[in-house]
């Protein structure tokens, strides 16, 4: 018996080619990103697959809660100070959508007052979908993703302002 002979008859067959194309699929949206160490199990198949160091730096991600930087002026010149903005960031690598679903009223739209706990948006990582969820209360400031969009884990997704009292 060969050895394609023997894997055509293992059980497990479409379970790996089925895993298999998930994480080729996910590996090629990944190109570009700074993901370095993929590993996708099911049942006893494990894929791990780790690539080197990307030639080009990116920018750190903003830390939760953190202060965020005012833009620069157009002349260049450096910001006058930090704004009082708090990035609500992705909690993983996915897909960013602003809705339930296609067609469906967004979440939240810039203006809007949340609560903390409320759902902000979802991040949709290997056809799961991940509520995105207001670490505290504010008025959403800025969207700054698009629907549909790539995003990195600790991205910042929308800013939210303190709520004028």
């Amino acid at each position: 018996m060969s050895e394609t002979e023997h894997i055509s008859e293992s059980p497990d067959v479409e379970l790996i080619r089925s895993v298999w194309e998930e994480a080729r699929d996910l590996i090629k949206k990944l190109e570009g990103t700074t993901v370095q160490r993929l590993c996708v199990e099911a049942g006893q198949t494990k894929i791990e697959i780790e690539r080197g160091a990307p030639t080009v730096a990116a920018a750190p991600a903003p830390t939760v809660g953190a202060p965020v930087a005012a833009p620069a002026a157009e002349d260049g010149a450096a910001p006058a100070e930090a704004d009082n903005r708090h990035a609500i960031v992705a909690p993983l690598v996915g897909t960013f959508y602003r809705s339930s679903q296609p067609g469906a009223k967004p979440f939240v739209e810039v203006g809007d007052v949340v609560d903390e706990g409320q759902t902000v948006a979802i991040v949709e990582a290997m056809k799961l979908m991940n509520h995105v969820s207001a670490d505290q209360a504010g008025k959403v400031d800025e969207i700054v993703v698009t629907d549909g969009d790539w995003v990195e884990f600790e991205q910042a997704l929308i800013y939210l302002v303190p709520v004028d009292e």
